[in-house]
């Protein structure tokens, strides 16, 4: 009998000190807003993700929330929300993709990335290739 593992993300949680701000920040990225409990709790959800807004006093200058949201088209993306909302780190070419990073208002710091599955999977080759002739 195997034991029980982590199978998928359940819930990502931000503590917010200004959980209106926080509400329109995830709407103008297109986030749909399941329910609220007045300026306490807020919970979104992403496909199968919750992603809870908990309100603290604290106030962060910057928090790496840890997390990813994936973005079909980043630049595209960037280009339409730059003035909406603050980017941290303009998108940059990675060797798994391409990656941003966003400023959420209670100073968290969320990645964006779009995936390019050629350049990964080339860049997996080389790294075997040269294990081998190694």
């Amino acid at each position: 009998m195997s034991r029980p593992g982590i199978t998928k993300v359940g819930m990502i949680i931000l503590m917010e000190p200004d959980i209106p701000a926080a509400i329109l920040f995830f709407e103008k990225l297109g986030i749909k807003k399941q329910f609220e409990l007045e300026d306490r709790w807020v919970e979104f959800t992403i496909g199968d993700v919750k992603l809870g807004l908990c309100k603290t006093p604290h106030e962060a200058t910057e928090q790496h929330a840890g997390f990813v949201l994936e973005v079909d088209d980043l630049r595209k993306f960037y280009e339409e929300m730059k003035d909406k909302v603050t980017f941290h780190r303009e998108p940059k070419e990675a060797q798994h993709g391409i990656m941003a990073t966003i400023k959420d208002p209670g100073g968290n710091l969320i990645d964006l990335y779009q995936p390019t599955p050629q350049k990964f999977k080339e860049t997996v080759e080389k790294a075997m290739t040269e294990k081998t002739e190694k």
